[in-house]
């Protein structure tokens, strides 16, 4: 277990609102990709950044072992 929880970390953190202010307009790229989420990834020190994909991986490979259940 990391000492990262990615869990904690909610819609607010990621839009980038901090002690009540309203969260800015998402800006997406003309291809569509929402910046706001790679600034919010590239806010986090290079661990912290790999603890939470750590996760998000360990959590796809525990939905895949359960849906190959019988």
């Amino acid at each position: 277990m990391s000492d990262f929880d990615g869990a904690s970390i909610g819609y607010a953190e990621i839009a980038g609102m901090e002690h009540g202010q309203p969260a800015p307009a998402p800006e997406y790229s003309e291809d569509g990709v929402d910046l706001s989420l790679i600034r919010w990834m590239l806010s986090l020190e290079p661990r912290e950044r790999l603890a939470f994909l750590e996760e998000r991986i360990n959590d796809i490979l525990t939905v895949r072992e359960l849906n190959d259940r019988p």
